[in-house]
């Protein structure tokens, strides 16, 4: 892999909960990888320009607290053309994102996944958005992102012979 950083760009619809969630519980299993931290940036954008310059939902930032996850996330981003063809790989939540994101991306070389695939592969299933919901469904939207998360790091170690280096 060339020295520039591997760009992973983390979308959901605000940018306050299942994105910025995403983004948090990534950057902490990529900084606790001394191969991957070395070569994997991660942010988070929305499909939506609600939230643009705003912290995340205080809800969101609760269950990353209490799952050990103390970095902070990006300050909602909106994912327009320029952000999403500057990211090698793009992470969304839900279909309606992935036709989002299509409509809008330009780079040829930027792949598009669903989030849920990484774990439940070819289902093509939402992330559900715990905006509405309470503190228990944003811990299970972060256990959902945070498996995936998980599926992500262990590819990125086998694509780039991590493991066959012992490292």
């Amino acid at each position: 892999m060339a020295n520039t950083p591997y760009r992973i760009a983390m979308i959901c619809t605000g940018n306050i909960c299942r994105s910025p969630m995403a983004e948090v519980s990534f950057r902490h299993l990529v900084a606790e990888d001394d191969l991957l931290a070395r070569r994997v940036l991660v942010s988070s954008a929305g499909t939506a320009k609600w939230h643009v310059g705003s912290p995340m939902d205080g809800r969101a930032r609760r269950a990353l607290d209490r799952a050990g996850f103390t970095l902070e996330g990006t300050p909602g981003a909106y994912a327009d053309s320029q952000y999403l063809d500057e990211h090698d790989l793009v992470v969304v939540m839900t279909r309606e994102h992935l036709h989002d994101v299509h409509t809008r991306i330009t780079n040829d070389s930027t792949d598009v996944i669903m989030l849920r695939n990484l774990i439940q592969p070819g289902l093509d299933l939402d992330v559900p958005d715990p905006y509405y919901g309470d503190d228990d469904e944003f811990d299970q939207c972060l256990g959902v992102l945070t498996a995936a998360g998980r599926r992500l790091t262990s590819e990125f170690r086998r694509r780039w012979g991590a493991d066959s280096l012992g490292a």
